[in-house]
């Protein structure tokens, strides 16, 4: 499941990205492709067809000092494929940074830099956090990693 901090500052994230260097876990790169028949997701030489599956969305307000987290469980199905289908399409570039407060922690942060390869004039930030769909965000470690990561960001 992915969580979001509502009403977070997303233009600050690039000022803040060296506060999280000794966190860093690894980056995962690739490209998604948008067209009229799907989205695609080139990653390892590998394509895949990517289904959104709609879950639940929850909100949680005063998390944490008066901060609402919106959890969402919606996730894409990935096939495999063999090419990318249609005729017209946007591409983007996207660099998924991972961090984690230690190495047996189950709540990872993640910072998304997505470039717009095909206009070449768009630069967008995400920030969520990311945590296994079986776990719950109440839980005492859990929040508290979540916690210590918003204390960061502060």
């Amino acid at each position: 499941m992915k969580i979001y901090i509502n009403h977070f500052n997303l233009s600050i994230i690039k000022d803040i990205l060296p506060k999280f260097d000794k966190l860093y876990v690894n980056t995962e790169n690739y490209l998604q492709v948008y067209t009229d028949q799907g989205i695609f997701k080139v990653e390892k030489g590998n394509i895949y067809s990517l289904t959104p599956v709609d879950k639940i969305i929850q909100i949680y307000e005063n998390y944490y000092d008066n901060m609402y987290m919106i959890i969402d469980f919606s996730y894409f199905k990935l096939t495999k494929s063999t090419s990318i289908y249609g005729n017209k399409h946007i591409s983007a570039s996207v660099k998924r940074n991972i961090y984690k407060l230690n190495k047996n922690s189950r709540v990872k942060l993640i910072i998304e830099i997505v470039d717009n390869v095909t206009t070449e004039n768009y630069n967008q930030y995400d920030i969520y956090f990311e945590i296994d769909n079986e776990h719950n965000v109440n839980e005492l470690f859990i929040k508290c990693d979540i916690i210590e990561f918003l204390t960061i960001l502060n």
